[in-house]
């Protein structure tokens, strides 16, 4: 029986690799493409709308297709419904590397049908990511609760956020060498996602990642108090993205022109890559932090902070720690929502369709509206903008704590 059982699961750990593998290349696609992605706009002859703009359209496709995903398609099965959103996302970064390629070798910098091509594809390949995230997500949290959810959830993050450290300077590097560098690499880790999503089975999401006995006990939720939770990590989740919006966007336009470079960029988003790692690998492994709501208002406080070392600062010794903030504050706001939302939901796919709608929300607002402050009112203006977001947030924190009082709804939203 016992070997048996040491069979099951080493089979179940075999077969769960695949899906975190999956995770990984496509974060690590999404991280190159979209560190580069300012100065591939810039160099193709795009404005500081052009910049915003195509972020905005891939999160606002995104969210739109999410919409509907959650809608009429969740009950498609996980296994063929992110084989299809990995090769549509597969042809729509190719155009992007023709568009590019037009530009660049024919001398067409700054024609407007190339630019709004490449904001069309973005907003494609943000479509049919709509049919990734959710899905994966749900495929690897299904049938668990409490700290061994926590620990698949963590396990999964630790994967994706590890491509995030190492992504965004291999994106810097590239497109400081050439235009077309991080959108070929972008094409080659879709394609390692697509075969290690063929890799998997369905019956990886039924068996836990982590077998071992972990210490934290169980927790009998009352519903109340998860949605004041669930409420709460959804603002700071929403603010914190509006952040990233702005600083991933307009961000390198502003310390490029002060003189850095491209490198220098991508070495300060692999900071914030590396601090988004540790925090969403730590909260995976630790449960001392679920339901204590001072942390969730104090992620708004220090995303303020790392704002103001940006706006009024000048250096590497500003920016740096700037971004070290963001990724911790990031990372833990992240890791809340994933944690509240997926938490005695017997729908996770729903819950992980609202997750990815409030990531969308935050990238539309903070790149759109920053890129629209930036070009026609100044390179600081969309700073001070999220700075606004964040207070507001801070404020829907307190009104969510006082308002929703603990055993009154029966059912989390």
């Amino acid at each position: 029986m016992k070997k048996a059982f040491s069979k099951c699961v080493h089979k179940a750990l075999v077969n769960v690799w695949p899906l975190y593998g999956a995770a990984f290349a496509m974060a690590t696609s999404l991280s190159v493409l979209w560190t580069a992605m300012p100065f591939v706009m810039r160099n193709i002859g795009g404005t500081e709308e052009h910049v915003g703009y195509i972020w905005a359209a891939n999160m606002l496709g995104y969210m739109l297709c999410l919409l509907f995903a959650a809608v009429m398609l969740g009950h498609l099965n996980p296994r063929h419904t992110t084989r299809t959103a990995v090769a549509a996302m597969f042809l729509a970064t190719l155009v992007m590397f023709v568009v590019v390629y037009q530009a660049t070798a024919h001398n067409q910098l700054g024609r407007p049908a190339l630019i709004w091509t490449m904001i069309a594809a973005g907003t494609l390949a943000g479509a049919a990511m709509s049919l990734f995230w959710p899905f994966l997500m749900s495929w690897v949290s299904a049938d668990y609760e409490g700290a061994i959810l926590n620990r698949r959830l963590g396990t999964y993050n630790g994967m994706w956020s590890a491509a995030a450290i190492m992504g965004p300077l291999i994106g810097g590097v590239l497109v400081d060498m050439s235009t077309l560098g991080p959108i070929v690499v972008g094409v080659a880790c879709l394609a390692i996602c697509f075969v290690l999503l063929c890799l998997a089975h369905d019956g990886s999401a039924g068996t836990a990642a982590s077998v071992k006995p972990v210490d934290a006990p169980e927790f009998c939720f009352d519903r109340g108090l998860l949605l004041r939770f669930r409420w709460m990590a959804r603002i700071a989740l929403f603010c914190s993205w509006v952040c990233l919006g702005v600083s991933r966007s307009q961000f390198a336009l502003l310390f490029t022109g002060m003189g850095f470079s491209e490198t220098q960029f991508g070495i300060i988003i692999t900071i914030f890559g590396i601090c988004n790692f540790l925090v969403l690998t730590s909260a995976g492994r630790l449960s001392f932090w679920h339901f204590k709501p001072v942390l969730l208002l104090g992620v708004q406080m220090v995303l303020v902070l790392s704002l103001f070392l940006i706006i009024f600062g000048r250096t590497l010794w500003a920016f740096v720690p700037a971004f070290v903030i963001m990724g911790s504050g990031f990372g833990f706001a992240y890791s809340s929502h994933l944690y509240y939302g997926a938490c005695g939901s017997k729908k996770r796919s729903t819950q992980m369709s609202i997750h990815e709608v409030t990531i969308s929300l935050g990238v539309i607002v903070g790149a759109g509206a920053g890129g629209y402050l930036s070009g026609n009112f100044g390179i600081y203006w969309p700073y001070w903008f999220a700075v606004i977001v964040l207070a507001l947030g801070l404020m829907a924190q307190v009104v969510v704590w006082v308002v929703i009082k603990p055993g009154q709804h029966s059912q989390p939203a």
